[in-house]
């Protein structure tokens, strides 16, 4: 697509600007009153009960996580967090809290039905945790390798919320990126110019991940969006960003920041620290991918690619090496955080057979 055509807006989109319009108050406020340490996510108990976590704020408008499953050298299935949410902008006149929510897999239902919690986001009615499916209910989902179709869907409320599943082996090596400023140009025309049908990417950074991914690398867009800007992400990678000269994004979980729209605004504009939960989800991803054959996460995460110190800070908290971290400027320089050595995307992609060898 390119500057000139036109470009539908999604109605996430839509939503948002008018959430963004409704915002800019609270966010004036909250610079003055917000407090620089948050609550931490509730742990889970022994034995949960399916009930619902208290939420400080509201979920805006509808959104989801992808989802990753490995399965283990012994067969076992392990996943992330399950998560998602029904906006109140897409329940205005109705009630969300206590509606039941199935998911359907590949149209596989899953045994397991989860619950609308007062904020509008999702639970599980039971298993190991409020987010989390057991090996018994992902094995009988049947997942196939890769990509598998998922939805959330609450019909007492029609709504269907689309996500993702991705299937791969304990020994699947993976790079994560950073989607603002890191395939964008910068943070500001990420969010401003795909709205407007233009692309805005950094060059040859959609030629570097598709050849990654042709070598055999799976690549996690981390990104510390929330949930509630899925639709325009998604349109954003998945079609803005295909057959550029040839090359496309390849398919591969979207991980957005697990909060409402505003707690995300305050992590990235207050209090400025989107890295902590950007090193959760890491942290997640390792936990479900090490066992007793897999015990070094650079064997797994092999590098981390991102735009600024709070990327860097991400990646090494969870265990990534500093010399497998990438940051990239305006300009498309793109530094090695352990080396210092400088390079660009387009350098890369000239050497991908020796950074990133065919698996």
């Amino acid at each position: 697509m390119t500057g000139s055509e036109p470009c539908k807006m999604p109605r996430k989109t839509m939503i948002l600007i008018f959430v963004g319009v409704l915002s800019c108050g609270l966010i004036l406020v909250l610079l003055f009153t917000h407090s620089a340490s948050q609550p931490e996510l509730a742990k889970l108990t022994a034995e949960y009960d399916g009930s619902c976590e208290e939420k400080v704020t509201e979920a805006l408008a509808n959104g989801a996580n992808d989802v990753i499953v490995v399965r283990k050298s012994d067969g076992q299935l392990y996943s992330t967090a399950w998560v998602a949410q029904i906006g109140k902008l897409n329940s205005l006149f109705q009630s969300r809290e206590g509606r039941e929510v199935a998911i359907f897999v590949n149209s596989v239902p899953a045994r397991v039905r989860m619950t609308v919690c007062g904020g509008g986001t999702f639970q599980f009615k039971r298993g190991p945790g409020p987010h989390t499916m057991s090996g018994e209910d992902l094995e009988e989902l049947n997942l196939k390798p890769g990509l598998n179709e998922g939805r959330y869907v609450c019909p007492e409320l029609s709504e269907v919320i689309p996500f993702s599943v991705f299937l791969y082996e304990e020994d699947q090596k993976l790079v994560v990126t950073d989607i603002d400023g890191t395939i964008t140009e910068s943070d500001v025309r990420g969010q401003v110019l795909p709205h407007l049908g233009i692309t805005a990417q950094h060059k040859k950074v959609v030629e570097l991940f598709d050849k990654m991914d042709k070598n055999g690398y799976g690549i996690i867009y981390l990104t510390a969006r929330s949930m509630a800007q899925e639709e325009a992400t998604k349109e954003y990678i998945f079609n803005m960003l295909q057959d550029l000269d040839g090359y496309s994004l390849p398919q591969g979980p979207v991980l957005f920041s697990p909060i409402t729209f505003l707690s995300g605004l305050i992590a990235e504009v207050v209090t400025k620290t989107p890295d902590v939960q950007k090193t959760k989800t890491m942290n997640e991803i390792w936990n479900i991918f090490k066992s007793e054959n897999n015990t070094r996460i650079e064997d797994t995460l092999v590098a981390g690619y991102g735009n600024k110190p709070t990327d860097t800070k991400a990646y090494v908290n969870s265990g990534i090496p500093l010399s497998a971290v990438y940051i990239v400027n305006p300009q498309g320089v793109l530094k090695n955080e352990g080396t210092g050595e400088v390079t660009s995307y387009e350098e890369q992609v000239q050497n991908i057979d020796t950074l990133y060898p065919s698996l």
